[in-house]
């Protein structure tokens, strides 16, 4: 197999946040190429094109807005780095306890 993880965004409209909403997705593709990949990662956005009712009865909407970044995986195999993100934070103390934060909740939620 020949796998590709392309992030995928969807301007989320209708919702009752007073600032612009994006969703970014990660999604593995299985396809012979690059272009190919690209090809299934952009029909993959229209079909997950979704509506829903909020709880106060408006419609939010999620609109397939484009692929930004495609990145070949090859072979899938147990450990494999799939992504990376560098951070450069503005207070390290503060960024230390997100992470920690975020470490205790994923610890509490196995255990729950």
């Amino acid at each position: 197999m020949n796998w590709f993880v392309a992030k995928m965004i969807f301007q989320i409209e209708g919702s009752e946040s007073s600032y612009p909403q994006f969703d970014e997705q990660l999604r593995l593709i299985d396809a012979i190429n690059e272009e190919l990949a690209l090809e299934m990662a952009h029909q993959l956005g229209y079909i997950y094109q979704d509506e829903l009712k909020s709880n106060k009865q408006t419609t939010v909407k999620w609109k397939f807005v484009a692929v930004t970044e495609l990145e070949h995986l090859g072979n899938l195999e147990h450990g494999k780095e799939i992504h990376y993100h560098i951070v450069e934070p503005d207070n390290l103390e503060n960024y230390l306890c997100f992470i920690d934060e975020k470490a205790n909740a994923l610890r509490k939620r196995k255990t729950a």
